[in-house]
């Protein structure tokens, strides 16, 4: 199916991005302010690649049903997972991007209307994009070269001419790269800021209420959360430090305690631990309140669990082989609810897979290259 839409998304914290596509579509999870307790079951899963890592969620196709994107490290490619609409998934396809890609991320970065990849491709220091051919399946991807050890990459209008750009996590040389989206599939690179000490993930969000994007990143070679906030022309201030446990390997963003106001949430996998650091609104942070994970938790995503408008944590546990919803109820608090088994569990993402009103789980599966499915249900 081939559409051509001016698409105009309101990003967390109120940043409006002409033409991106948002990372998971925004089926409410139940009807907002009726809340319930969520529980998952494994259903069923869909073949990717080796050292599946990363998992986002999108309709690429334009059918109306939510498709998932695979990152496979090992493979060196990314596997789209075509959605049926009833939680299972056609055969995919897999395209070949750079060395050891850790993450994806989904946007419109030509300009057509139709959701494109990008992912970070830690092994062959460079970004490779991939563009919708417009029915959901990708050309071949093109590479920009950036610095060594790109980990992580997000997405979000950084100079506010309504087009996507990209700014990507450069572990080895501890800095966060601006790649300026042109409106035609290419990037102008803007250079690198300093960040802390080997940065291991990173999110864009309007922090301080001015319209325009700033920049998180998470540290796994110190102990803390670097926030550098943008002037809306893509240029990124000086970092500001924020202590949380060390070996903080993925960070996520959202409104956890209700305010309003954009909060970080990262994880330790030295210490186990879930960091949740509140936003003051004006570009600063509080102290992190910290909560114990399953071991090794590698990654942390946010979504509306339970349908009552507050966002929610997932957290995937490696040699936990778990998944673990933390629940918030507006008031800053967090409560861990059942941990779901789930082996391999390096990433996890929340989405409408069936069309029940409630957001299912789908999990990258590392040990087994793929994609495993958990249905939602509430109570």
């Amino acid at each position: 199916m081939t559409r051509r839409t001016s698409l105009r998304i309101v990003l967390a914290g109120g940043l409006v991005l002409a033409g991106a596509l948002p990372a998971t579509l925004t089926t409410p999870a139940v009807a907002v302010g009726t809340s319930c307790v969520p529980s998952y079951a494994l259903t069923g899963s869909a073949t990717a690649a080796a050292n599946t890592r990363h998992v986002v969620t999108a309709d690429l196709d334009g059918d109306g049903t939510v498709d998932v994107v695979a990152t496979n490290l090992e493979g060196d490619s990314v596997t789209v997972l075509p959605g049926e609409g009833d939680g299972t998934f056609a055969a995919g396809s897999t395209y070949a991007v750079g060395t050891h890609p850790y993450q994806t991320v989904v946007a419109d970065f030509d300009g057509d209307g139709r959701p494109d990849l990008a992912t970070a491709d830690f092994g062959g220091a460079q970004v490779s994009v991939e563009l919708n051919t417009g029915d959901g399946t990708f050309g071949t991807a093109s590479a920009i070269d950036v610095s060594g050890s790109p980990r992580a990459l997000a997405t979000g209008d950084l100079d506010g001419d309504g087009r996507a750009d990209l700014v990507v996590a450069e572990q080895q040389t501890s800095t966060v790269r601006v790649l300026l989206g042109n409106g035609d599939g290419t990037f102008t690179d803007t250079g690198q800021t300093a960040t802390g000490s080997q940065p291991h993930g990173i999110v864009v969000g309007d922090f301080d209420g001015d319209g325009a994007a700033d920049v998180a990143t998470a540290s796994v070679g110190a102990d803390g959360v670097s926030v550098l906030l943008g002037d809306g022309t893509g240029a990124l201030g000086a970092a500001t430090e924020y202590a949380a446990t060390a070996r903080l390997y993925s960070l996520a963003e959202g409104d956890f305690d209700g305010d309003g106001s954009l909060d970080l949430a990262a994880v330790s996998n030295g210490a186990d631990t879930l960091d949740v650091l509140p936003g003051n609104g004006d570009g600063t942070f509080g102290t992190a309140t910290a909560y114990s994970t399953p071991a090794l938790p590698v990654a942390v995503g946010a979504a509306d669990l339970d349908g009552d408008g507050t966002t929610d944590l997932l957290v995937s546990s490696l040699q936990g082989d778990s998944v673990t919803p933390y629940t918030g109820d507006g008031s800053g608090t967090l409560t861990r609810l059942t941990d779901v088994p789930a082996t391999g569990a390096y990433d996890a993402a929340a989405a409408d897979l069936d069309g029940d009103g409630v957001r299912d789980l789908v999990v990258a599966d590392s040990t087994g290259g793929q994609v495993d499915v958990f249905r939602g249900s509430c109570r």
